[in-house]
């Protein structure tokens, strides 16, 4: 077969199936009534998340990386899943959430394809790690730790119009 195996080796990776999944979520005449009916106009920009402090638990880690477009070196980041569900903070939040979301991405220095360590080397990694109780221990343990973090706000990089939230700080709870 060219271009390697075929989609159906990999389910998850086939986009049709995926699909399909999705399409049984909905009774055929109602996805009609779906894409024929009038809607108002959605909104384009989410709502930052408020600024101020809360507590948020890490439910999953992934990784990322990449060459810069700007001088062409490697990067990697961490990115930690957070959710918040302190109901005083939540329902400061635009919708009637009963929980909220926000990721929280780390610069990770890399030494041979690990996580480099010593003098200088993650010390924001090792400060969630210290936050959260597991310094020391596999990463896999930051995962269901609860953490307290501090949220502010920026202008985006690219439209200071928008303005986007981000984690400032973060301790033991």
């Amino acid at each position: 077969m060219p271009g390697g195996l075929p989609l159906d080796v990999f389910p998850s990776a086939n986009p049709f199936s995926e699909r399909l999944k999705m399409s049984r979520l909905f009774d055929p005449v109602d996805a009609q009534n779906l894409l024929d009916a009038q809607m108002a106009a959605m909104d384009t920009r989410r709502v930052p998340l408020p600024q101020g402090e809360t507590t948020a638990q890490i439910l999953e880690i992934s990784f990322d990386g990449g060459i810069s477009n700007k001088n062409g070196k490697p990067w990697n980041r961490m990115n930690a899943k957070l959710e918040i569900t302190d109901p005083e903070y939540v329902s400061q939040y635009p919708g009637g959430a009963d929980k909220l979301t926000t990721t929280l991405g780390l610069m990770v220095d890399m030494d041979n394809g690990r996580l480099a360590v010593g003098p200088n080397k993650n010390i924001r990694l090792g400060r969630l790690r210290e936050a959260a109780g597991v310094n020391g221990k596999p990463l896999s343990m930051l995962q269901g730790q609860f953490i307290r973090i501090a949220i502010g706000h920026k202008p985006d990089s690219k439209d200071p119009e928008i303005i986007r939230d981000e984690i400032i700080a973060y301790t033991k709870v």
